[in-house]
């Protein structure tokens, strides 16, 4: 008897992996006109495109105005100066004490896990956000929990970036692990879109880590339109 053949499983960081980051190769696959695609050029110098493929499929192919094609599709507005506006709207550079670290209001901080995103949305307000400058390797990761640890103010962590959960589930667990020894921070938020771009990024880990903190966890998912939410989301959202 010949054995059966082992089932190939994507995992997420696969689909995370093979997201469209070429304007044309987006158009050709949603049956869109190349008279977008110089457009789409221009604004993707300056914001690079990246969609998954879970999210390619809910959208609309041969509608220009699909409401979450709008999200995605760079333009060539995006190379326009427009007076008033600016490179750091939630003014989070005063706010900037250690590299990974925000800490705007008293009884909270913000933590960049990673500046990479599944997706790039084009209204994005931390574009120009400086992420070399923020990343968080073992020695900016002791410094922020020494600060943790000197702010007893500090209740909440809230995980953002980018989106955190574009980091491992292993990498999480040690950074939620550390932050439990510290006996004044009651919750974790996570602030993420990447489950409802690739909703396979809820995994078993990641649900056990979360069930199992003795933080009280809350996880924020950036939904903007209902055409976002498909079976694979809700089967994420109810596991």
């Amino acid at each position: 008897m010949q054995p059966i053949p082992a089932l190939s499983i994507r995992s997420w960081q696969d689909e995370l992996r093979e997201s469209i980051t070429d304007p044309a190769l987006l158009l050709q696959k949603l049956d869109l006109p190349t008279e977008h695609l110089k457009g789409a050029i221009a604004g993707s110098e300056l914001f690079e495109l990246r969609v998954p493929e879970p999210y390619l499929s809910r959208i609309e192919k041969g509608n220009p105005k699909d409401p979450l094609l709008l999200q995605v599709l760079p333009l060539v507005a995006e190379t326009q100066e427009v007076t008033g506006y600016v490179q750091d709207p939630l003014q989070e550079e005063d706010a900037n004490p250690l590299p990974g670290l925000i800490h705007k209001y008293t009884n909270r901080v913000l933590l960049i896990l990673s500046g990479a995103c599944a997706i790039n949305c084009r209204y994005c307000f931390r574009r120009h956000f400086a992420y070399q400058e923020n990343q968080l390797g073992k020695a900016q990761w002791r410094a922020i929990l020494d600060y943790l640890s000197a702010h007893p103010e500090v209740e909440e962590v809230i995980f953002s970036g980018g989106d955190p959960l574009a980091t491992s589930d292993t990498r999480l667990a040690r950074m939620i692990k550390d932050l439990e020894q510290i006996p004044h921070l009651q919750r974790l938020r996570i602030h993420t879109r990447l489950p409802v771009v690739i909703p396979s990024r809820i995994t078993d880990s990641l649900v056990d880590m979360l069930t199992n903190t003795r933080m009280t966890p809350i996880m924020v998912w950036h939904i903007n339109h209902p055409n976002e939410i498909d079976d694979a989301v809700r089967h994420a959202a109810y596991q």
